[in-house]
C-alpha cells in the first residue's frame, strides 16, 4: 500500500490524508466542481477532477475507480457516507486489483440488509427489537402492517431497511397515523433504494442510543468501548461522548460482549459499530452494524489513543489485527458536536452562502476537524454537517467546560449554524444529569426553552459585534492618518503557495 484514493470530501477526506501522510503513503483527491477550492484538493499528494457534479460525483463508481488505475493508486479509502457502505463498489475496487480499505463486501452486505441482519443476530443470541418485515407494499400490505403495528403496540417505527442515516424513516404513534408514516417512508424509500419490503419495529420509549467499536480480522475480534450518541435530531446524531455515565457498568460489559459476537457472526475484518438502543430499565437492543469509519470515530481516538483510520490501513493490508483485548485502555472522558449550517430560531432551515469569517477554536484539549475557510461558499449540494468540535477532559465535567469554551471562540459568519443550540444543550441540566435520551429534541417544551436560550444568544453576538465596531469607528477618528491596515485572503494566498510547492 503506498498511493490511497480517498472516495469522498471534506473533513473525513482530510482526516484520512492525515493518518496517510503520517505513514509516507501518497493521496489522490478526486473532487465535484463545487470542491475546487477546498483544502482537501491541495493537502493530496494529486488530485484529479470528477465529471459530474454535487452529491452525483462522489457516486459515479466507474468513475473513481478509473481515476485510480490512472494515477497508480493502489487502494481506495471510502471514508463515510457516499459509497462507504456499498458492497457492490467493494467488490468493483477488488475486481480492479485494488485494495479495498474496509471489511469483505460480504460483510457489507449482509449487515447493510437489516433484516437479515436482524435474523443472523437472533440466532447469534444477541438480542434484537421486537418487530416484523412486510413484503408487500400494496394496498393489502398495508393493512398488514397496520395489524403488525397494533400487535407490537403503538409507538412504532416504520422504515427501509436498506435506507440509512435516518432516511426513510418515520414514528408513528397511533392507529389513525399509521397510513401517514407508511406513505412517508415508501416515498422516501423509492428515491433512495427503491427497497420492495419495509420493517416495522417497536419504538422503544425514551431509549439510550449506545454503540460499541469493534475491529476484527476475521478471527479474533475486540471492541474499543462504547459511546453514547442519544442526543439527536430527526434520527440524525448531534453530540456523541465516550464514556457513557448513565448506563450500568455490567450492562456495558454485556453490550461489549454482544457487539464482539456480532462481529464473529459475519467474520468481520475491519473496524466497525454495532449499535444498541438502551431502554429506560437497562435492557439492550441490537439495532444495526455499521461498516465503516463513524463520524464521531475521535471520541474514541482521544480516550484510547488508538488512531481507528491507521487501524483501518493496517487491517486492509495485513489481514491481522495486531491487538489484544488487553492491550486496549482508556483514559478520561471525550465529547464531540457536529456543526450544521441551519438555523436553530428558524425551525432549522438549511443555511447557505459565503463565509465572510472564520475563527476557529484551539487549544491543548481540542480537536477541530473541518474544511472550511474565509470566502468559501457553503451550497446545498452537500451534506449541512460543516466540521466537528471534540474536546478531552480527565472528566466528564472538565470534557463538557472545554466544550463550551471551544464553542465560545469559534466564529462561522455568512451563514447560520447550530453553534448556539449546541452550546444550549451542553449547558442544559438535562446535560448535567444525563436525563436524556434520543426523544428529548422532540419534547417541545425543552425545545422551546432552549430556543429562546440561542436567541438570547444571537442577541448577546449582535451587541458584541457593534461594540467592536464602535470601537475601530473611533480608533479610526483618532488617528485619521494612520495607514489603512493590510487586508489579505490569507486562504487564497495559502493556495497559490501550496499549487507553487506542487
Amino acid at each position: 500500500m503506498k498511493k490511497v484514493l480517498i472516495a469522498n470530501r471534506g473533513e473525513v477526506a482530510l482526516r484520512i490524508q492525515a493518518t496517510c501522510h503520517s505513514r509516507d503513503l501518497e493521496t489522490v483527491a478526486v473532487f465535484a466542481p463545487e470542491d475546487r477550492g477546498a483544502s482537501f484538493v491541495y493537502r493530496a499528494t494529486q488530485a484529479h477532477p470528477l465529471s459530474l457534479s454535487g452529491t452525483s460525483a462522489y457516486f459515479n463508481q466507474e468513475e473513481i475507480i478509473s481515476i485510480a488505475l490512472k494515477l497508480g493508486a493502489d487502494s481506495i479509502h471510502p471514508g463515510y457516507g457516499f459509497l462507504s457502505e456499498n458492497a457492490g463498489f467493494a467488490q468493483k475496487v477488488i475486481d480492479a486489483g485494488l485494495t479495498w480499505i474496509g471489511p469483505d463486501p460480504a460483510c457489507i452486505s449482509l449487515m447493510s440488509d437489516k433484516v437479515h441482519a436482524r435474523d443472523m443476530m437472533h440466532h447469534a443470541g444477541v438480542p434484537v427489537v421486537p418487530g416484523f418485515v412486510i413484503h408487500d407494499l400494496s394496498d393489502m400490505g398495508r393493512d398488514d402492517g397496520r395489524k403488525r403495528a397494533t400487535e407490537l403496540g403503538y409507538p412504532v417505527i416504520i422504515k427501509d431497511p436498506k435506507s440509512g442515516g435516518g432516511k426513510a424513516m418515520r414514528r408513528v404513534d397511533s392507529e389513525a397515523d399509521f397510513d401517514r408514516g407508511w406513505d412517508g417512508v415508501l416515498a422516501e424509500s423509492k428515491k433512495l433504494t427503491n427497497s420492495t419490503f419495509v420493517l416495522i419495529e417497536k419504538y422503544v420509549q425514551y431509549g439510550r442510543h449506545v454503540e460499541v467499536q469493534v475491529a476484527g480480522d476475521g478471527k479474533q475480534f475486540v471492541h474499543l468501548f462504547e459511546r453514547e450518541c442519544s442526543i439527536q435530531r430527526r434520527h440524525q446524531k448531534i453530540i456523541e461522548e465516550t464514556p457513557c455515565a448513565f448506563v450500568d457498568g455490567q450492562n456495558l460489559e454485556k453490550m461489549y460482549a454482544a457487539a464482539i459476537t456480532a462481529a464473529q457472526a459475519v467474520f468481520y475484518n475491519s473496524i466497525g459499530t454495532v449499535e444498541f438502543m438502551v431502554t429506560p430499565n437497562q435492557e439492550f437492543y441490537f439495532l444495526e452494524m455499521n461498516t465503516r469509519l463513524q463520524v464521531e470515530h475521535a471520541v474514541t481516538e482521544l480516550v484510547t489513543g488508538i488512531d481507528l483510520v491507521g487501524l483501518q490501513l493496517d487491517l486492509a493490508k495485513n489481514r491481522n489485527l495486531n491487538l489484544q483485548q488487553s492491550d486496549i485502555t482508556r483514559r478520561g472522558h471525550a465529547i464531540e458536536c457536529r456543526l450544521y449550517s441551519e438555523d436553530p430560531s428558524n425551525r432549522f432551515t438549511p443555511s447557505t452562502g459565503k463565509l465572510h469569517h472564520v475563527a476557529f477554536p484551539s487549544g491543548p484539549w481540542i480537536r477541530f476537524e473541518h474544511d472550511l475557510a474565509q470566502g468559501m461558499e457553503v451550497t446545498p449540494f452537500f451534506d449541512p454537517m460543516l466540521a466537528k468540535v471534540v474536546t478531552y477532559g480527565q472528566t466528564r465535567k472538565e470534557a463538557k467546560e472545554r466544550m463550551i469554551n471551544a464553542l465560545n471562540q469559534l466564529k462561522v459568519e455568512g451563514i447560520k449554524t447550530n453553534r448556539l443550540f449546541l452550546r444550549s444543550l451542553l449547558s442544559c441540566e438535562e446535560f448535567d444529569f444525563g436525563a436524556f435520551h434520543t426523544q428529548l429534541l422532540t419534547d417541545p417544551v425543552f425545545m422551546d426553552r432552549m430556543i429562546t436560550d440561542v436567541k438570547a444568544g444571537q442577541q448577546a453576538d449582535i451587541i458584541a459585534g457593534l461594540a467592536v465596531l464602535l470601537v475601530e469607528q473611533e480608533n479610526q477618528a483618532k488617528a485619521p492618518n494612520m495607514l489603512p491596515a493590510i487586508s489579505t485572503d490569507r486562504f487564497a494566498v495559502r493556495r497559490w503557495k501550496e499549487q507553487q510547492w506542487k
